[in-house]
Protein backbone atom coordinates (compact mmCIF):
# COMPACT_ATOMS: atom_id res chain seq x y z
CA UNK A 1 0.00 0.00 0.00
CA UNK A 2 2.71 2.28 0.85
CA UNK A 3 4.47 1.39 -2.30
CA UNK A 4 0.85 2.67 -4.59
CA UNK A 5 1.22 5.56 -2.40
CA UNK A 6 4.22 6.82 -3.55
CA UNK A 7 3.56 5.92 -7.32
CA UNK A 8 0.61 7.64 -7.42
CA UNK A 9 2.07 11.17 -5.60
CA UNK A 10 4.56 10.41 -8.17
CA UNK A 11 2.04 10.44 -11.32
CA UNK A 12 0.11 13.31 -9.93
CA UNK A 13 3.19 15.75 -9.35
CA UNK A 14 4.61 14.31 -13.21
CA UNK A 15 1.23 14.75 -14.21
CA UNK A 16 0.92 18.59 -12.62
CA UNK A 17 4.51 19.09 -14.20
CA UNK A 18 3.58 17.75 -17.62
CA UNK A 19 0.44 20.44 -17.69
CA UNK A 20 2.44 23.41 -16.48
CA UNK A 21 4.99 22.46 -19.26
CA UNK A 22 2.93 22.29 -21.79
CA UNK A 23 0.74 25.22 -20.41
CA UNK A 24 3.96 26.87 -21.36
CA UNK A 25 3.87 29.10 -24.87
CA UNK A 26 7.52 29.08 -26.88
CA UNK A 27 8.08 32.32 -28.78
CA UNK A 28 9.83 32.90 -31.88
CA UNK A 29 10.02 36.29 -33.47
CA UNK A 30 7.51 35.07 -36.20
CA UNK A 31 5.12 33.45 -33.67
CA UNK A 32 5.36 36.32 -31.35
CA UNK A 33 4.08 38.56 -34.62
CA UNK A 34 1.09 36.48 -35.51
CA UNK A 35 0.35 36.30 -31.66
CA UNK A 36 0.35 40.31 -32.24
CA UNK A 37 -1.52 40.35 -35.26
CA UNK A 38 -4.38 38.00 -34.35
CA UNK A 39 -4.96 39.67 -30.88
CA UNK A 40 -3.30 43.19 -30.49
CA UNK A 41 -6.39 45.63 -29.32
CA UNK A 42 -5.36 48.52 -31.49
CA UNK A 43 -5.13 46.74 -34.87
CA UNK A 44 -8.64 44.93 -33.93
CA UNK A 45 -9.87 49.12 -33.64
CA UNK A 46 -8.30 49.51 -37.02
CA UNK A 47 -9.98 46.65 -38.60
CA UNK A 48 -13.84 47.96 -37.12
CA UNK A 49 -12.30 51.15 -39.22
CA UNK A 50 -11.63 49.41 -41.89
CA UNK A 51 -15.03 47.24 -42.25
CA UNK A 52 -16.81 50.97 -41.78
CA UNK A 53 -15.41 52.48 -45.21
CA UNK A 54 -15.83 48.92 -46.70
CA UNK A 55 -19.62 48.96 -46.13
CA UNK A 56 -19.79 53.33 -47.17
CA UNK A 57 -18.31 52.10 -50.30
CA UNK A 58 -20.68 49.32 -50.73
CA UNK A 59 -23.44 51.57 -50.41
CA UNK A 60 -21.78 54.80 -52.20
CA UNK A 61 -24.07 54.50 -54.87
CA UNK A 62 -27.34 55.12 -52.34
CA UNK A 63 -27.68 58.91 -54.01
CA UNK A 64 -28.83 57.63 -56.77
CA UNK A 65 -31.61 55.66 -54.84
CA UNK A 66 -35.16 57.01 -54.69
CA UNK A 67 -36.69 57.76 -51.61
CA UNK A 68 -40.50 56.54 -50.96
CA UNK A 69 -43.08 57.46 -48.59
CA UNK A 70 -46.70 56.77 -47.48
CA UNK A 71 -49.07 58.88 -45.65
CA UNK A 72 -52.44 58.27 -44.11
CA UNK A 73 -55.05 60.78 -42.47
CA UNK A 74 -58.30 60.60 -40.96
CA UNK A 75 -60.45 64.25 -40.96
CA UNK A 76 -63.35 64.64 -39.19
CA UNK A 77 -65.65 67.60 -38.90
CA UNK A 78 -66.40 68.89 -34.98
CA UNK A 79 -69.08 70.12 -34.11
CA UNK A 80 -70.36 67.54 -36.44
CA UNK A 81 -72.78 69.29 -38.88
CA UNK A 82 -75.27 68.38 -41.75
CA UNK A 83 -73.84 66.78 -44.70
CA UNK A 84 -70.34 66.28 -43.38
CA UNK A 85 -68.90 63.23 -43.92
CA UNK A 86 -65.59 61.65 -41.86
CA UNK A 87 -62.95 60.83 -44.62
CA UNK A 88 -60.24 58.85 -44.43
CA UNK A 89 -57.40 59.46 -47.20
CA UNK A 90 -53.68 57.89 -48.40
CA UNK A 91 -50.62 58.70 -50.68
CA UNK A 92 -47.71 58.07 -51.68
CA UNK A 93 -44.39 59.60 -53.04
CA UNK A 94 -41.69 58.70 -54.43
CA UNK A 95 -38.67 60.83 -55.71
CA UNK A 96 -35.02 60.73 -57.16
CA UNK A 97 -32.59 63.12 -57.67
CA UNK A 98 -29.53 62.69 -60.56
CA UNK A 99 -26.82 64.90 -59.72
CA UNK A 100 -23.25 64.34 -62.31
CA UNK A 101 -21.30 64.55 -58.43
CA UNK A 102 -22.39 60.94 -57.70
CA UNK A 103 -19.76 59.44 -59.90
CA UNK A 104 -17.43 61.32 -57.61
CA UNK A 105 -19.21 60.51 -54.40
CA UNK A 106 -19.00 57.11 -55.49
CA UNK A 107 -15.11 57.46 -56.46
CA UNK A 108 -14.20 59.01 -53.27
CA UNK A 109 -16.07 56.04 -50.75
CA UNK A 110 -13.93 53.89 -52.93
CA UNK A 111 -10.49 55.81 -52.41
CA UNK A 112 -11.28 56.03 -48.69
CA UNK A 113 -11.61 52.47 -48.24
CA UNK A 114 -8.45 51.82 -50.39
CA UNK A 115 -6.51 54.56 -47.74
CA UNK A 116 -8.00 52.71 -45.07
CA UNK A 117 -6.54 49.63 -45.99
CA UNK A 118 -3.33 51.05 -46.13
CA UNK A 119 -3.72 52.53 -42.91
CA UNK A 120 -4.56 48.80 -41.64
CA UNK A 121 -1.50 47.24 -43.56
CA UNK A 122 0.30 49.98 -41.95
CA UNK A 123 -0.96 49.72 -38.32
CA UNK A 124 0.00 45.56 -39.29
CA UNK A 125 3.67 46.65 -39.92
CA UNK A 126 4.01 48.98 -36.87
CA UNK A 127 3.28 46.19 -34.86
CA UNK A 128 5.18 43.54 -36.62
CA UNK A 129 8.37 46.14 -36.01
CA UNK A 130 7.71 46.84 -32.19
CA UNK A 131 6.88 43.09 -31.81
CA UNK A 132 10.43 42.55 -33.63
CA UNK A 133 12.07 45.01 -31.78
CA UNK A 134 11.00 44.63 -28.51
CA UNK A 135 11.21 40.57 -28.62
CA UNK A 136 15.22 40.80 -29.98
CA UNK A 137 15.58 43.68 -26.87
CA UNK A 138 13.58 41.55 -24.32
CA UNK A 139 16.56 38.72 -25.43
CA UNK A 140 19.28 41.37 -25.04
CA UNK A 141 17.93 41.99 -21.93
CA UNK A 142 17.96 38.19 -20.84
CA UNK A 143 21.50 37.42 -22.05
CA UNK A 144 22.82 40.80 -20.61
CA UNK A 145 20.86 39.40 -17.11
CA UNK A 146 22.78 36.05 -17.31
CA UNK A 147 25.98 37.79 -17.80
CA UNK A 148 25.40 39.86 -14.75
CA UNK A 149 24.38 36.90 -13.12
CA UNK A 150 27.65 35.07 -13.91
CA UNK A 151 29.77 37.99 -12.97
CA UNK A 152 27.58 38.39 -9.47
CA UNK A 153 28.68 34.87 -8.97
CA UNK A 154 32.03 35.21 -9.54
CA UNK A 155 32.16 38.23 -6.93
CA UNK A 156 30.62 36.81 -4.86
CA UNK A 157 33.46 34.12 -5.21
CA UNK A 158 36.14 36.27 -5.30
CA UNK A 159 34.70 38.16 -1.81
CA UNK A 160 34.60 34.79 0.01
CA UNK A 161 37.97 33.71 -1.21
CA UNK A 162 39.18 37.20 -0.09
CA UNK A 163 37.49 37.12 3.46
CA UNK A 164 39.17 33.73 3.76
CA UNK A 165 42.45 35.12 3.07
CA UNK A 166 42.05 37.80 5.22
CA UNK A 167 41.04 35.78 7.82
CA UNK A 168 44.31 33.18 8.04
CA UNK A 169 46.29 36.35 7.56
CA UNK A 170 47.10 36.42 3.87
CA UNK A 171 45.44 39.27 2.43
CA UNK A 172 45.05 42.62 4.18
CA UNK A 173 41.41 44.00 5.04
CA UNK A 174 41.32 47.00 1.65
CA UNK A 175 40.96 44.06 -0.82
CA UNK A 176 38.24 42.44 1.57
CA UNK A 177 36.80 45.82 1.81
CA UNK A 178 36.84 46.18 -2.40
CA UNK A 179 35.77 43.06 -3.19
CA UNK A 180 32.70 42.92 -0.57
CA UNK A 181 31.68 46.64 -2.33
CA UNK A 182 32.28 45.56 -6.17
CA UNK A 183 30.17 42.67 -4.85
CA UNK A 184 27.36 44.42 -3.62
CA UNK A 185 27.12 46.87 -6.05
CA UNK A 186 27.11 44.20 -8.72
CA UNK A 187 24.34 42.33 -6.60
CA UNK A 188 22.30 45.87 -7.13
CA UNK A 189 22.64 45.93 -10.41
CA UNK A 190 21.44 42.35 -11.09
CA UNK A 191 18.19 43.25 -9.04
CA UNK A 192 17.61 46.85 -11.16
CA UNK A 193 18.16 44.69 -14.55
CA UNK A 194 16.09 41.80 -13.35
CA UNK A 195 13.16 44.18 -12.41
CA UNK A 196 13.39 46.04 -15.64
CA UNK A 197 13.32 42.71 -17.94
CA UNK A 198 10.03 41.71 -16.07
CA UNK A 199 8.38 45.18 -16.64
CA UNK A 200 9.51 44.81 -20.54
CA UNK A 201 8.43 41.14 -20.47
CA UNK A 202 5.04 42.69 -18.91
CA UNK A 203 4.85 44.98 -21.73
CA UNK A 204 5.41 42.77 -24.54
CA UNK A 205 2.71 40.26 -23.15
CA UNK A 206 0.08 43.36 -23.65
CA UNK A 207 0.97 44.27 -26.85
CA UNK A 208 0.59 40.62 -27.72
CA UNK A 209 -2.47 40.24 -26.20
CA UNK A 210 -1.13 37.27 -23.90
CA UNK A 211 -2.98 37.43 -20.09
CA UNK A 212 -0.49 38.36 -17.42
CA UNK A 213 -0.32 34.44 -15.73
CA UNK A 214 0.59 33.33 -19.13
CA UNK A 215 4.18 31.73 -19.16
CA UNK A 216 6.21 32.21 -22.05
CA UNK A 217 9.55 31.47 -23.26
CA UNK A 218 12.04 32.93 -26.04
CA UNK A 219 13.32 30.38 -28.02
CA UNK A 220 15.04 32.96 -30.19
CA UNK A 221 18.68 34.03 -29.92
CA UNK A 222 21.34 36.24 -31.73
CA UNK A 223 23.81 33.11 -33.06
CA UNK A 224 22.19 33.85 -37.24
CA UNK A 225 23.32 37.20 -36.37
CA UNK A 226 26.70 36.81 -36.01
CA UNK A 227 27.35 35.62 -39.28
CA UNK A 228 25.07 38.20 -40.83
CA UNK A 229 26.64 39.41 -44.71
CA UNK A 230 26.59 42.58 -45.84
CA UNK A 231 23.74 43.82 -47.60
CA UNK A 232 23.39 46.27 -51.05
CA UNK A 233 20.72 49.03 -51.16
CA UNK A 234 20.43 48.64 -54.88
CA UNK A 235 19.00 45.17 -54.56
CA UNK A 236 15.86 46.13 -52.16
CA UNK A 237 12.77 47.05 -53.49
CA UNK A 238 10.92 50.24 -52.29
CA UNK A 239 7.39 49.71 -51.65
CA UNK A 240 7.36 52.29 -48.63
CA UNK A 241 4.07 52.51 -47.17
CA UNK A 242 4.28 56.05 -46.03
CA UNK A 243 4.78 56.83 -49.32
CA UNK A 244 1.62 54.71 -50.89
CA UNK A 245 -0.34 56.56 -48.12
CA UNK A 246 0.18 59.68 -49.23
CA UNK A 247 0.03 58.63 -53.29
CA UNK A 248 -3.95 58.08 -52.61
CA UNK A 249 -4.32 60.85 -50.34
CA UNK A 250 -3.31 62.78 -53.45
CA UNK A 251 -5.12 60.98 -55.50
CA UNK A 252 -8.01 61.23 -52.63
CA UNK A 253 -7.41 65.40 -53.06
CA UNK A 254 -7.82 65.14 -56.52
CA UNK A 255 -10.92 63.53 -56.58
CA UNK A 256 -11.94 65.22 -53.98
CA UNK A 257 -11.41 68.58 -56.40
CA UNK A 258 -13.61 67.06 -59.32
CA UNK A 259 -16.35 66.52 -56.60
CA UNK A 260 -16.90 69.81 -55.58
CA UNK A 261 -16.14 71.37 -59.03
CA UNK A 262 -19.54 68.77 -59.81
CA UNK A 263 -21.53 70.32 -56.85
CA UNK A 264 -20.84 74.00 -57.82
CA UNK A 265 -20.98 73.78 -61.15
CA UNK A 266 -23.12 70.44 -62.44
CA UNK A 267 -26.44 70.82 -62.66
CA UNK A 268 -28.63 68.81 -60.95
CA UNK A 269 -32.15 67.16 -61.74
CA UNK A 270 -35.09 66.00 -59.49
CA UNK A 271 -37.96 63.98 -60.49
CA UNK A 272 -41.52 63.10 -58.02
CA UNK A 273 -44.50 61.72 -58.32
CA UNK A 274 -47.49 61.83 -55.93
CA UNK A 275 -50.21 60.19 -55.63
CA UNK A 276 -53.05 60.34 -53.35
CA UNK A 277 -56.82 59.09 -52.81
CA UNK A 278 -59.53 59.98 -50.74
CA UNK A 279 -62.50 57.81 -49.62
CA UNK A 280 -66.08 58.90 -47.10
CA UNK A 281 -65.39 56.44 -44.13
CA UNK A 282 -69.36 55.99 -44.18
CA UNK A 283 -69.57 53.17 -46.52
CA UNK A 284 -65.91 53.76 -47.58
CA UNK A 285 -67.15 54.96 -50.47
CA UNK A 286 -64.49 56.49 -53.16
CA UNK A 287 -64.02 60.55 -53.08
CA UNK A 288 -61.49 61.30 -55.26
CA UNK A 289 -58.04 59.83 -56.66
CA UNK A 290 -55.21 60.85 -58.87
CA UNK A 291 -51.62 61.90 -58.85
CA UNK A 292 -49.08 64.50 -60.52
CA UNK A 293 -45.40 64.15 -62.26
CA UNK A 294 -43.47 67.00 -61.31
CA UNK A 295 -39.47 67.61 -62.84
CA UNK A 296 -37.34 70.32 -61.74
CA UNK A 297 -33.45 70.72 -62.96
CA UNK A 298 -31.09 73.66 -60.98
CA UNK A 299 -27.84 74.98 -62.12
CA UNK A 300 -25.75 76.97 -59.57
CA UNK A 301 -23.95 80.38 -60.37
CA UNK A 302 -21.93 80.82 -57.14
CA UNK A 303 -18.75 79.54 -58.68
CA UNK A 304 -18.87 81.93 -61.62
CA UNK A 305 -18.39 84.26 -59.08
CA UNK A 306 -14.27 84.75 -57.94
CA UNK A 307 -15.34 86.00 -54.47
CA UNK A 308 -18.01 83.52 -53.63
CA UNK A 309 -17.25 80.85 -50.84
CA UNK A 310 -17.75 78.10 -53.65
CA UNK A 311 -14.96 79.61 -55.53
CA UNK A 312 -12.92 79.56 -52.82
CA UNK A 313 -13.19 76.16 -51.75
CA UNK A 314 -12.42 75.32 -55.13
CA UNK A 315 -9.03 77.22 -54.56
CA UNK A 316 -8.57 75.55 -51.26
CA UNK A 317 -8.94 71.96 -53.10
CA UNK A 318 -6.13 72.83 -55.61
CA UNK A 319 -4.18 74.15 -52.49
CA UNK A 320 -4.47 71.05 -50.52
CA UNK A 321 -3.37 68.60 -53.89
CA UNK A 322 0.01 71.22 -53.99
CA UNK A 323 0.26 70.62 -50.45
CA UNK A 324 0.06 66.96 -50.33
CA UNK A 325 2.26 66.57 -53.73
CA UNK A 326 4.80 68.58 -52.15
CA UNK A 327 4.66 66.03 -48.86
CA UNK A 328 4.53 62.95 -51.01
CA UNK A 329 8.25 63.98 -53.34
CA UNK A 330 9.81 64.97 -49.41
CA UNK A 331 9.08 61.48 -48.19
CA UNK A 332 10.07 60.00 -51.38
CA UNK A 333 13.50 61.85 -50.45
CA UNK A 334 13.46 60.85 -46.68
CA UNK A 335 12.76 57.18 -47.23
CA UNK A 336 15.96 57.25 -49.78
CA UNK A 337 17.87 58.66 -47.22
CA UNK A 338 16.53 56.72 -44.41
CA UNK A 339 16.90 53.59 -46.29
CA UNK A 340 20.52 54.45 -47.53
CA UNK A 341 21.62 55.17 -43.75
CA UNK A 342 20.29 52.33 -42.63
CA UNK A 343 22.13 50.28 -45.14
CA UNK A 344 25.25 51.63 -44.17
CA UNK A 345 24.57 51.08 -40.09
CA UNK A 346 23.91 47.68 -40.86
CA UNK A 347 26.83 46.69 -42.66
CA UNK A 348 28.96 48.70 -40.35
CA UNK A 349 27.25 46.74 -37.41
CA UNK A 350 28.80 43.36 -39.65
CA UNK A 351 31.76 44.98 -39.64
CA UNK A 352 31.42 45.80 -35.66
CA UNK A 353 30.30 42.24 -34.73
CA UNK A 354 33.49 40.86 -36.29
CA UNK A 355 35.84 42.95 -33.78
CA UNK A 356 33.73 42.20 -31.07
CA UNK A 357 34.06 38.36 -31.34
CA UNK A 358 37.90 38.89 -31.52
CA UNK A 359 37.89 41.55 -28.59
CA UNK A 360 36.35 38.38 -26.32
CA UNK A 361 38.87 36.42 -27.45
CA UNK A 362 41.76 38.75 -26.48
CA UNK A 363 39.97 39.50 -23.56
CA UNK A 364 39.39 35.69 -22.08
CA UNK A 365 43.25 35.47 -22.48
CA UNK A 366 43.42 37.90 -20.81
CA UNK A 367 41.77 37.49 -17.77
CA UNK A 368 42.90 33.56 -18.07
CA UNK A 369 46.39 35.37 -17.29
CA UNK A 370 45.46 37.87 -14.88
CA UNK A 371 43.95 35.45 -12.98
CA UNK A 372 47.26 33.39 -12.60
CA UNK A 373 49.36 36.02 -12.16
CA UNK A 374 46.70 36.90 -9.34
CA UNK A 375 47.22 33.60 -7.56
CA UNK A 376 50.76 33.89 -7.88
CA UNK A 377 50.79 37.20 -6.14
CA UNK A 378 51.58 38.98 -9.04
CA UNK A 379 48.94 41.08 -9.70
CA UNK A 380 46.65 43.03 -7.15
CA UNK A 381 42.76 42.71 -7.06
CA UNK A 382 42.20 45.79 -8.97
CA UNK A 383 43.66 44.62 -11.84
CA UNK A 384 42.01 41.18 -11.90
CA UNK A 385 38.59 43.05 -11.49
CA UNK A 386 39.79 45.30 -14.39
CA UNK A 387 40.26 41.69 -16.68
CA UNK A 388 37.24 40.40 -15.29
CA UNK A 389 35.21 43.72 -16.31
CA UNK A 390 36.66 44.07 -19.48
CA UNK A 391 35.81 40.61 -20.54
CA UNK A 392 32.34 40.87 -18.72
CA UNK A 393 31.83 44.43 -21.27
CA UNK A 394 33.27 42.53 -24.18
CA UNK A 395 30.27 40.12 -23.72
CA UNK A 396 27.55 42.48 -23.40
CA UNK A 397 29.43 45.04 -26.25
CA UNK A 398 28.80 41.75 -28.58
CA UNK A 399 25.45 41.22 -27.82
CA UNK A 400 24.36 44.88 -27.86
CA UNK A 401 26.05 45.45 -31.33
CA UNK A 402 23.78 42.52 -32.73
CA UNK A 403 20.65 43.68 -31.07
CA UNK A 404 21.34 47.09 -32.69
CA UNK A 405 21.77 45.68 -36.43
CA UNK A 406 18.58 43.60 -35.59
CA UNK A 407 16.72 46.96 -34.77
CA UNK A 408 18.59 48.26 -37.94
CA UNK A 409 17.27 45.45 -40.09
CA UNK A 410 13.97 45.93 -39.04
CA UNK A 411 13.48 49.64 -39.56
CA UNK A 412 14.77 48.98 -42.74
CA UNK A 413 12.57 46.42 -43.37
CA UNK A 414 9.43 48.36 -42.44
CA UNK A 415 10.06 51.83 -44.46
CA UNK A 416 10.88 49.44 -47.46
CA UNK A 417 7.21 47.72 -46.72
CA UNK A 418 8.75 44.55 -46.71
CA UNK A 419 7.09 41.51 -44.38
CA UNK A 420 9.18 41.44 -40.98
CA UNK A 421 11.96 38.95 -40.78
CA UNK A 422 12.66 39.01 -44.29
CA UNK A 423 16.34 39.99 -44.29
CA UNK A 424 17.34 38.10 -42.23
CA UNK A 425 15.86 34.64 -43.59
CA UNK A 426 17.25 35.72 -46.87
CA UNK A 427 20.69 36.13 -45.41
CA UNK A 428 21.25 32.68 -44.06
Amino acid sequence: MKMLGKWTLFLIFFLYGSLAFADKISLTPQTAVEYALNNNISLKQEKITLGSKERDKKYSWNGVSPSASLSATYSSVLPSKENSRDTISAGARISANLTPSLYAQVKNAALAYEQQEINYESAKSTISLSVFKNYYEILYEKENLSLCEKNLETKKKQYKSNLEKFNRGMLNQVDVLSAQINYQNTELTFETQKINLESNIAIFKQTLGIPQDQEIEFSGNFNGLFNFKKISGESIQMNSPSVALLEKQLESARNSLLLNRFKIYGPSLTASYNYSTTYIADGFEKSSNGGSLSIGASIPLDGFMPWSSSSQLINSSKDNIESIELKLEDEKESIRIKSESLVKKINQCVDNLKVRKDSIKLAETNYDMTLKAYNYGTRDLLTLQAAQDSLLSSKVNLIAEANTMVVSICELENICGMVPGTLLGENK
